[in-house]
């Protein structure tokens, strides 16, 4: 209960903070604070001047939007508020799944990426595929080297993007957010492509006829599930991500323990693709190199993601860049030697690791489940861009570089749109190439070695301005992983250009000239709409004649009157018409129901009705510029959806044609019936 008021004669005085009222107590100086009960379904008081939304305030109020939520909800999951972004940031286990899927996972092919080069050359080449593998993994390490100094320097995020436009300048930031963002499209479209295969693989059959269709729907699954939010990706993702591990580092267990014990697993029965012979030169060896290159695609994705994790987020983010390297190290080996033993080679109807399996494993159960894991994380490979092009976006859009609805999280704390954007661009790379995966390996891991080699050159600028301890090293570890990155850019560049390179060679730049267009436009928006810090705005310098276009005196245009009364003394009405005689009973009308406004009848011989009227709004603009013109429009607010098709054609038709014309501010005022 309330207080009660004090003694006769001592009145309630506001309180300072304007929550409540000082109220006189029966002694002097006695005073209490009577504050009013918050009973505001929607909003709870957050401080002066301020109040925060409850739950009740997003919820819809018509049937057909309050059925929608119920059913995207269902689909998505509750609204999460703000507060709970620190309970859906991941932990260790997690994260793994979610930003090492995509590096993991392409171990499943970029053994069979080799083969496939050196097989123009002959099966006699195939040795060389394991000293290319040890070459990869090593320029693998020193990229983990240097993006764990990359995560300790930015412990807030330290992407491309970030580093290179923060120490090597704007334009060097744009082209590597170009390349990451081509990158992770492409890395969605070549993972479900070869998920789809290595599933194709065990179940040979109509499905190799619909691959682009079985992709397609694979990418939205993996879009749904990101747009519940990242540690429900997390938690989703998890299991397929460990069994796939386990059955990998079970397959070169068992497979290089029978070699051990002199019982080697053989390959059998498989038809080897057809390619056109070539003769082994290094153009052919920087080529499988290229494309066996693509293991280390996904590395940037840890360093990207670092506010995803649980505190402390730079330990747990370089913990696990770690523990990356080293399984996709030790699996990319494996799978390299055990081709090697097994005499897998390539083709159109299975797998490398389908063969590695049937000949270690058989065809029992648990050559299955080798299976139907790598065709899972394949899969869920797209999960890494997911993760990390909707944030790359969000950052670019917070620096006006792309649609500003990109920085924007929806319901579930997930960037939406850049979520949604990504299925739609994966899944159109796809229906082009026709959801093969040699189609697209060639255009792989450009973008991904150029943003690299950007990152680790701006880290060197980074250490030799910072100075700080151990900056010497630092600057030289990261200076080895730029100019090895560099090489492997140059050499997937030559090797790949004539194989498809050459197009991401002109979509980088084309995605760079239109993040600088987007980035001028906000900026010539900014500086057309900016107030000087100094600058006290005071009362309006000229006149408001206020125009209301009115069919007749009806309920709308009475409270479109009443509302412009109240913002000028010059309020008049118009009144468009092919008809003399009719618009004099209107004006009868309008002095009788609404006296002292006047009525202007435009008399329109040719019948039309929206253009007189906007070239007469025009014309009293331009014949009075010491004043503003406000165009009131009359706005009936129909019950249902269906009703908009039949009611304020007109006026969004005048909105449309006035809009942003000198010296006229144009306004809807709605009318909503009684229900």
């Amino acid at each position: 209960m309330s207080a009660p008021d004090g003694p006769a004669g001592h009145r309630p005085e506001p309180s300072p903070g304007g929550r409540g009222r000082l109220i006189a107590g029966r002694h002097v100086a006695d005073r209490r604070l009577r504050r009013p009960i918050d009973r505001s379904p929607y909003f709870r008081h957050a401080g002066p001047g301020t109040v925060t939304a409850r739950p009740a305030a997003i919820e819809p109020r018509r049937p057909i939007d309050r059925f929608a939520a119920k059913a995207r909800r269902a689909v998505f999951g509750r609204p999460l508020s703000s507060d709970e972004e620190a309970a859906e940031r991941l932990s260790k286990v997690k994260a793994l799944a979610v930003f090492s899927s995509d590096n993991l996972s392409s171990v499943a092919y970029a053994t069979e990426a080799i083969l496939f080069t050196l097989l123009a050359a002959g099966r006699q080449s195939f040795w060389l595929t394991l000293p290319i593998s040890l070459l990869i993994v090593f320029v693998l390490g020193i990229i983990v080297v240097s993006y764990r100094q990359t995560i300790g320097a930015y412990p807030g995020g330290g992407g491309s993007y970030i580093v290179a436009g923060e120490n090597l300048g704007r334009n060097a930031g744009l082209v590597a957010a170009a390349a990451l963002l081509v990158d992770y499209v492409l890395t969605v479209s070549v993972s479900v492509a070869a998920g789809v295969a290595a599933i194709a693989s065990a179940f040979p059959g109509p499905l190799a006829d619909h691959r682009v269709e079985v992709s397609a729907a694979f990418i939205v699954l993996v879009m749904v599930v990101n747009l519940r939010g990242i540690r429900e990706s997390g938690t989703i993702f998890a299991v397929p991500t460990y069994v796939f591990l386990f059955s990998m580092l079970g397959l070169m267990a068992v497979g290089l323990g029978r070699a051990v014990l002199g019982d080697a697993p053989q390959v059998s029965g498989v038809v080897p693709v057809v390619v056109a012979p070539e003769t082994l030169g290094i153009l052919l060896l920087m080529r499988a190199f290229a494309d066996g290159c693509s293991a280390i695609t996904g590395v940037e994705a840890v360093s990207n993601g670092v506010p995803a994790f649980r505190r402390p987020e730079s330990l747990n983010a370089r913990t696990t860049l770690a523990v990356m390297g080293v399984l996709v190290g030790l699996m990319f080996i494996g799978v390299s030697i055990l081709a090697g033993i097994s005499g897998a080679i390539p083709s159109e109807h299975e797998t490398v690791i389908s063969q590695i399996g049937r000949a270690v494993f058989g065809t029992g159960v648990v050559y299955y489940v080798l299976q139907l894991s790598t065709m899972g994380i394949l899969v869920l490979a797209a999960n890494t861009a997911f993760a990390d092009f909707p944030r790359l976006a969000s950052l670019l859009a917070r620096d006006g570089f792309m649609p500003a609805r990109f920085a924007f999280r929806g319901e579930r704390l997930a960037f939406n749109a850049g979520i949604v954007a990504l299925a739609a661009l994966a899944i159109g790379v796809l229906a082009i190439f026709g959801g093969r995966v040699e189609a697209l390996i060639p255009l792989y891991a450009v973008g991904v070695f150029t943003s690299i080699t950007l990152s680790q050159a701006g880290m060197v600028v980074h250490w030799l301005r910072e100075r700080g301890d151990g900056w010497r090293r630092s600057a030289i570890v990261n200076g080895f992983g730029a100019v090895a990155t560099g090489i492997v850019t140059v050499v997937f560049a030559v090797a790949k250009f004539a194989l498809g390179a050459w197009l991401i060679v002109i979509v980088i730049p084309v995605l760079v000239a239109g993040m600088l267009f987007v980035g001028r436009q906000y900026a010539r928006r900014r500086a057309e709409t900016a107030v000087r810090p100094e600058a006290v705005i005071g009362p309006p310098t000229r006149r408001q004649r206020v125009l209301i276009p009115a069919s007749d005196v009806t309920r709308d245009v009475v409270q479109a009157v009443k509302f412009g009364r109240t913002m000028s003394d010059d309020v008049s009405a118009i009144h468009v018409t092919d008809d003399l005689e009719r618009a004099g009973e209107i004006r009868k009308r309008f002095a009788r129901q609404l006296p002292g406004l006047p009525l202007i009848v435009v008399e329109s011989p040719f019948r039309s009705l929206v253009r007189p009227l906007v070239r007469y709004l025009e014309d009293a603009a331009a014949n009075a510029a010491d004043q503003v013109v406000i165009v009131l429009l009359p706005e009936y607010v129909p019950r249902h959806w269906w009703e908009r098709f039949l009611y304020n054609d007109s006026a969004r038709r005048i909105e449309h044609s006035l809009l942003g014309r000198p010296n006229i501010l144009v306004a809807a005022v709605p009318y909503r019936r009684d229900v």
